[in-house]
């Protein structure tokens, strides 16, 4: 999943949401200089990981997408299922897109001094981006991918991950839907346990 996905996916709490954003940037050593709400948000960002990794449906959207993608296909799979999520935003939340990710900016810039200062530069560059809404439509979708691209250490064909998509996109939202609709009951019995 990737940062709408885990900013949608967090409950309310502020820390919780902090945790759950930045968890792939904040290194276990941290964890004694940040509240520990949001080490609980860490683990929630880690278990939602691993339920996407272990989904099959995410696997079956991973094989229509290996052809074209080759090693890069599971980062390709995880920022398309943004897109897929955003194309249907309104079946997941009541707020529009655009005001759901101004209040999580809001809560990133009111938390961002409890984070590590050496992840400040990329969530500046984040806020100042919208990250939360790189996947909100085709034209940030391709922006996207091809920032991604010029990322990518390897040689790839990230920027034509739309090309799969749209072979298949009525399999790929179906996949999508049904994942999805599995991992937020798993997050709701995991916060209710």
């Amino acid at each position: 999943m990737n940062y709408l996905a885990h900013a949608f996916l967090s409950p309310e709490t502020p820390l919780l949401l902090m945790g759950n954003l930045w968890g792939d940037l904040i290194k276990p050593r941290d964890y004694a200089l940040i509240p520990e709400m949001m080490v609980e948000g860490i683990q929630m960002h880690k278990k939602i990981d691993a339920f996407t990794d272990q989904h099959p449906a995410v696997d079956e959207m991973i094989q229509l997408l290996r052809p074209f993608q080759g090693k890069y296909t599971p980062v390709v799979a995880d920022v398309l299922m943004d897109f897929i999520l955003s194309k249907n935003w309104e079946r997941y939340h009541v707020a529009g897109i655009e005001e759901f990710c101004e209040t999580t900016y809001q809560v990133v810039r009111t938390h961002l001094s409890l984070l590590p200062e050496r992840i400040h530069p990329r969530i500046h560059r984040m806020l100042g981006d919208r990250w939360l809404e790189s996947c909100k439509n085709r034209n940030r979708m391709e922006r996207t991918l091809r920032m991604l691209s010029m990322r990518a250490s390897f040689e790839n064909q990230i920027p034509e991950a739309m090309i799969p998509y749209d072979l298949h996109e009525e399999r790929m939202d179906q996949l999508f839907a049904d994942f999805f609709e599995d991992l937020m009951n798993h997050v709701n019995l995991q916060s209710a346990s």
